[in-house]
């Protein structure tokens, strides 16, 4: 009988344990700020919006880091696979070829602007 008193405040714990009260929630819903900027043209871009715009602002995309080709793998990778983004995996190589593109035509003015 050594673990009576802790058998016994136990059962007066689950004795008061009744049906609790029920709990309901409300529909809530957000409203997300406008996104002025639209995706650019370039090869991929129907890909990169049915796959990415669900999470992913035009502008959040816009503003990311050059990144080349192998490291936008890993990331869209990351999405899948960590994140678990619904991500269509036939649809990876064109996504991939959208952002290196897209990358590359934002820095032709820059480039022409400096020579």
């Amino acid at each position: 009988m050594k673990h009576a008193p802790l058998l016994a405040i136990i059962a007066l714990a689950l004795a008061g344990c009744g049906r609790g009260s029920e709990v309901t929630f409300a529909d809530a819903a957000i409203t997300l700020p406008e996104d002025s900027l639209d995706l650019p043209q370039a090869p991929g871009r129907d890909a990169v919006l049915a796959n990415c715009t669900a999470c992913h602002s035009p502008s959040m995309m816009l503003q990311q880091p050059k990144l080349a080709r192998d490291k936008w793998a890993g990331i869209v990778t990351k999405m899948r696979e960590v994140y678990k983004a619904p991500v269509d995996e036939a649809a990876v190589p064109e996504i991939l070829d959208y952002l290196v593109a897209v990358q590359a035509q934002a820095e032709e003015p820059a480039a022409r602007e400096g020579a």
